[in-house]
């Protein structure tokens, strides 16, 4: 019996050692990943951005005291969520959200940016501060926690009619259990009133099973923002968060149910688990336990909100230092002027790969840009929206350089007709073209980013109606920059924006473009060349050179 003994021991001490080896070892190669990663973008293929703007769009009837909540169309014509998907380096489900609730957002102030900077200086000085905090982050890698944001947002969740009902049953099964002792027969009855619990059981885990899911979330994220409150350098950044544990306490330990219930996720508890179950059904555990949850939850909104803020602002603060690693070289953070000035040196589109950095300087006055298609007119007022947005919200631009105003951004790039809804590309361009008009004459500044205006027109129309607009626009302190092939706006806009453009060259039948920003209007036309190249009938060629003959004839007699 003595040598069993011995060797039951034995066994339980090699699992032991075999287990504290096999976590050794995971938390060592988790560590070495982090490491092996830091600078480089996730598998977007994963990335599910419905989920992920859960948060943001949640936080939208909260956001009247921000500066801009950037737009669907805006993020639509400016790719954010491609962008998104480059820049984000989280760990967390929180923070995914978080870091896209804040692409998304410029706050009215810069308080909440420039705390973020330094939390990001901070994470990428320290190897192990962040390497630390990712392992504890870890803990919300997987996709359940996007939920827990629901347990704030989600819609209100009232107690059942039928609640003074279950506390009846509850009591009588209580009752039963204890007579059966003298009297077995209370069994039966027992047994009757654990059938119809069952269905209650049943019912109501099946109504909030989405809600059961944010609860133990919850727990996940409270035991987070414990580890992370640890830590000196993080406790010294965040002072407030001991008191907001602290506050969040009860709440906690009022959930050991939903606790257990996560618990079940290991084959080992299972069995456990199951017993648990049957105890929650035969005394209506569950359904009571929730619903008390719930009203204790309603009275700690703004605590859970702040739960989430302080998980999120840290893993999205190690995102910013992982992709301004990975930017090297090729980013600034930005200069927020007061002097209605734009001074943009080699700045890039972060989606293009080996893109041809750009310089600008603007002073009181605007861009129009005009150039061929490809040469890279949009892709530059794109890049300049993009880093707008990403110097205001992350504080950090793909330039070397980038001084401007803080304003609000807006754009209309792309722009297509609605069968389904009847409305024509004009139309649609005229609804957006008047929230700009509208934007114009607020207090703050404004950025203005307009690809080939009212396109759908004809000439005379769209260069009058253009002009008339764009002038009005560039009034305040606004900036606006428009990309264009009507070349007659040069001379209608001379004293109110500076003109740019890009050009190609044809080299050996070939287009080349250099997709470099040039000072002065467009004067070269290669229109007609490049038919010729592409081999167009020598009669089509003919026919535009001599039409060309005549509307230049046409002009000059004009002037």
């Amino acid at each position: 019996m003595l040598i069993l003994a011995y060797i039951i021991l034995a066994l339980i001490a090699l699992y032991l050692l075999i287990y504290l080896y096999k976590k050794n070892f995971s938390v060592k190669s988790q560590r070495e990943e982090f490491k092996r990663d830091w600078g480089t973008p996730k598998n977007s293929r994963y990335i599910d951005i419905d989920l992920i703007e859960n948060y943001f769009l949640n936080t939208i009837t909260e956001s009247s005291e921000k500066l801009q909540l950037i737009s669907d169309k805006i993020a639509d014509d400016l790719y954010l969520n491609d962008v998104f998907k480059l820049i984000d380096r989280t760990t967390s489900r929180i923070g995914q959200q978080f870091l896209y609730a804040r692409l998304r957002t410029i706050d009215q102030d810069k308080t909440d940016l420039i705390f973020l900077d330094k939390l990001a200086e901070m994470m990428s000085a320290d190897e192990k501060l962040r390497l630390d905090t990712q392992m504890k982050l870890q803990l919300l890698e997987k996709n359940d926690s996007y939920y827990f944001q629901d347990l704030v947002y989600a819609k209100k969740i009232d107690s059942p009619e039928f609640m003074p009902i279950v506390y009846i049953l509850s009591f009588l099964n209580v009752l039963c259990l204890i007579i059966s002792i003298f009297h077995p027969g209370f069994l039966l009855v027992f047994f009757g009133i654990f059938i119809i619990n069952s269905g209650i059981h049943y019912w109501n885990k099946n109504k909030v099973s989405v809600h059961t899911s944010s609860l133990g979330e919850f727990l996940k994220a409270f035991e987070t923002a414990k580890k992370l409150d640890a830590d000196t350098q993080l406790i010294a950044a965040f002072p407030e968060t001991a008191g907001l544990i602290k506050e969040l306490t009860p709440l906690k330990r009022k959930m050991i149910g939903v606790k257990l219930d996560n618990m079940a996720e290991a084959d080992t508890v299972m069995i456990g688990y199951m017993l648990f179950e049957l105890l929650k059904i035969a005394f209506n555990v569950e359904i009571i336990l929730f619903y008390s949850i719930i009203d204790s939850l309603r009275s700690k909104k703004e605590e859970l909100k702040r739960l989430f803020k302080f998980i999120g602002t840290i893993d999205t603060a190690i995102s910013v230092a992982s992709l301004r690693d990975s930017w090297e070289g090729e980013y600034c953070k930005p200069i927020f002027n007061q002097e209605n000035c734009m001074d943009i040196t080699g700045v890039k589109h972060p989606l293009i790969a080996n893109c041809v950095p750009n310089d600008l300087y603007l002073e009181h006055r605007n861009l129009l840009l005009t150039g061929s298609n490809m040469s890279g007119k949009t892709t530059f007022i794109r890049s300049a929206g993009v880093n707008m947005i990403l110097g205001q919200t992350l504080y950090t631009c793909m330039a070397k350089k980038f001084s401007v105003p803080y304003s609000k951004v807006f754009s209309s790039i792309t722009i297509a007709d609605s069968l389904l809804e009847d409305k024509s590309y004009y139309f649609e361009e005229m609804r957006i073209i008047k929230n700009f008009i509208e934007e114009s004459t607020s207090e703050e500044p404004c950025f203005f980013i307009l690809d080939e205006i009212f396109k759908g027109t004809n000439t005379i129309e769209r260069v009058s109606a253009g002009k008339a607009i764009l002038s009005y626009l560039a009034k305040n302190n606004n900036f606006v920059f428009v990309s264009t092939h009507d070349t007659e706006l040069n001379e209608l806009l001379k004293t109110e924006y500076e003109h740019y453009h890009f050009s190609e060259t044809i080299e050996a039948e070939e287009l080349i473009f250099d997709h470099t920003i040039k000072k002065g209007p467009l004067k070269t036309r290669n229109a007609i060349r490049i038919l010729e190249i592409n081999n167009y009938p020598a009669s089509v060629i003919a026919d535009a050179n001599a039409t060309v003959d005549l509307m230049m004839k046409d002009e000059l007699s004009a002037e």
